[in-house]
Protein backbone atom coordinates (compact mmCIF):
# COMPACT_ATOMS: atom_id res chain seq x y z
CA UNK A 1 0.00 0.00 0.00
CA UNK A 2 0.93 3.62 -1.01
CA UNK A 3 1.94 5.95 1.15
CA UNK A 4 0.84 9.81 0.66
CA UNK A 5 3.72 11.49 3.03
CA UNK A 6 6.50 8.74 1.61
CA UNK A 7 5.19 9.94 -2.00
CA UNK A 8 6.13 13.04 -1.50
CA UNK A 9 8.74 12.99 0.58
CA UNK A 10 10.65 10.90 -2.28
CA UNK A 11 9.43 13.36 -4.93
CA UNK A 12 11.15 16.36 -2.83
CA UNK A 13 14.19 14.84 -2.05
CA UNK A 14 15.12 12.92 -5.21
CA UNK A 15 17.16 15.29 -6.69
CA UNK A 16 19.29 15.89 -3.66
CA UNK A 17 19.15 11.80 -3.14
CA UNK A 18 20.67 11.52 -7.13
CA UNK A 19 23.20 14.29 -6.52
CA UNK A 20 24.41 12.61 -2.89
CA UNK A 21 24.61 9.68 -5.27
CA UNK A 22 26.71 11.25 -7.96
CA UNK A 23 28.97 13.09 -5.60
CA UNK A 24 29.92 9.89 -3.57
CA UNK A 25 31.44 6.74 -5.04
CA UNK A 26 28.12 4.86 -3.89
CA UNK A 27 29.79 0.87 -4.33
CA UNK A 28 32.14 2.09 -2.20
CA UNK A 29 30.02 4.14 0.41
CA UNK A 30 27.63 1.12 0.83
CA UNK A 31 30.45 -1.44 1.34
CA UNK A 32 30.65 1.32 4.04
CA UNK A 33 27.85 1.15 5.18
CA UNK A 34 27.38 -2.19 5.30
CA UNK A 35 30.57 -2.61 7.39
CA UNK A 36 29.39 -0.50 9.99
CA UNK A 37 25.80 -2.02 10.11
CA UNK A 38 27.48 -5.17 10.84
CA UNK A 39 29.78 -3.68 13.60
CA UNK A 40 26.62 -1.42 15.03
CA UNK A 41 24.07 -3.97 14.94
CA UNK A 42 22.43 -1.87 17.58
CA UNK A 43 22.90 1.53 16.67
CA UNK A 44 20.57 4.03 17.81
CA UNK A 45 20.62 7.62 16.02
CA UNK A 46 19.54 10.57 17.35
CA UNK A 47 19.02 13.66 16.14
CA UNK A 48 22.19 15.70 17.31
CA UNK A 49 24.30 13.23 15.30
CA UNK A 50 26.39 14.58 12.55
CA UNK A 51 28.40 11.14 12.08
CA UNK A 52 29.08 11.66 8.16
CA UNK A 53 29.49 8.03 7.60
CA UNK A 54 25.64 7.39 8.17
CA UNK A 55 24.90 10.32 5.77
CA UNK A 56 22.74 7.85 3.68
CA UNK A 57 20.38 6.68 6.39
CA UNK A 58 20.20 10.02 7.91
CA UNK A 59 19.98 11.89 4.65
CA UNK A 60 17.19 8.96 3.63
CA UNK A 61 14.93 8.30 6.51
CA UNK A 62 14.25 12.05 7.77
CA UNK A 63 14.46 15.68 7.07
CA UNK A 64 13.18 17.84 10.03
CA UNK A 65 12.09 20.74 7.33
CA UNK A 66 9.85 18.36 6.01
CA UNK A 67 8.02 16.79 8.71
CA UNK A 68 7.98 20.49 9.96
CA UNK A 69 5.69 21.57 6.71
CA UNK A 70 3.11 18.64 7.28
CA UNK A 71 -0.18 19.01 9.31
CA UNK A 72 -0.88 16.89 11.86
CA UNK A 73 -2.44 14.53 9.89
CA UNK A 74 0.56 13.98 7.89
CA UNK A 75 2.58 13.73 10.58
CA UNK A 76 0.60 10.63 11.96
CA UNK A 77 0.48 9.47 8.67
CA UNK A 78 4.69 9.59 8.79
CA UNK A 79 4.28 8.47 12.02
CA UNK A 80 2.63 5.22 10.91
CA UNK A 81 5.07 4.67 7.91
CA UNK A 82 7.54 2.04 7.39
CA UNK A 83 11.10 2.35 5.77
CA UNK A 84 9.32 -0.46 3.79
CA UNK A 85 6.72 2.08 2.22
CA UNK A 86 9.66 4.19 1.49
CA UNK A 87 11.62 2.15 -0.67
CA UNK A 88 8.34 1.01 -2.44
CA UNK A 89 7.86 4.63 -3.27
CA UNK A 90 11.39 4.93 -4.32
CA UNK A 91 11.98 2.26 -6.95
CA UNK A 92 9.60 3.54 -9.60
CA UNK A 93 12.54 7.02 -10.08
CA UNK A 94 15.23 3.83 -9.97
CA UNK A 95 13.80 3.31 -13.36
CA UNK A 96 15.44 6.18 -14.96
CA UNK A 97 18.12 6.13 -12.18
CA UNK A 98 20.19 3.28 -11.47
CA UNK A 99 21.71 4.64 -8.28
CA UNK A 100 18.48 4.97 -6.75
CA UNK A 101 17.69 1.25 -7.56
CA UNK A 102 21.33 0.60 -5.98
CA UNK A 103 20.52 2.12 -2.99
CA UNK A 104 16.71 0.42 -3.04
CA UNK A 105 18.79 -3.12 -3.01
CA UNK A 106 21.00 -1.85 -0.49
CA UNK A 107 18.07 -0.95 2.37
CA UNK A 108 15.89 -3.91 1.48
CA UNK A 109 18.73 -6.41 2.17
CA UNK A 110 19.23 -4.23 5.65
CA UNK A 111 15.21 -3.70 6.52
CA UNK A 112 15.32 -5.31 10.01
CA UNK A 113 18.51 -2.76 10.74
CA UNK A 114 16.90 0.14 9.26
CA UNK A 115 13.00 -0.80 10.26
CA UNK A 116 14.79 -0.80 14.00
CA UNK A 117 16.83 2.78 13.11
CA UNK A 118 13.86 4.41 11.72
CA UNK A 119 12.20 3.65 15.02
CA UNK A 120 14.48 4.98 17.22
CA UNK A 121 14.97 7.97 15.14
CA UNK A 122 11.57 8.19 14.42
CA UNK A 123 10.52 8.16 18.11
CA UNK A 124 13.17 10.87 19.16
CA UNK A 125 11.49 13.48 15.90
CA UNK A 126 8.01 12.86 17.53
CA UNK A 127 9.32 13.45 21.13
CA UNK A 128 11.24 16.84 19.63
CA UNK A 129 7.88 17.52 17.60
CA UNK A 130 5.72 17.22 20.75
CA UNK A 131 8.05 19.83 22.01
CA UNK A 132 7.72 22.33 19.68
CA UNK A 133 3.34 21.68 20.43
CA UNK A 134 2.81 19.48 17.53
CA UNK A 135 -0.08 17.52 17.77
CA UNK A 136 1.18 14.06 17.15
Amino acid sequence: MSNPVWRRYAAEKIADWLQWCRNVHLPSHIDVMNRFIALNPGYIPTRSNKNNDIALVKDMLWDEDFLLCLSDKGLRVWANGTVGELIDEMRPYGLKFPEITTVCNFMDSNLTWFERLYAFGRADIILFLREEGRNI
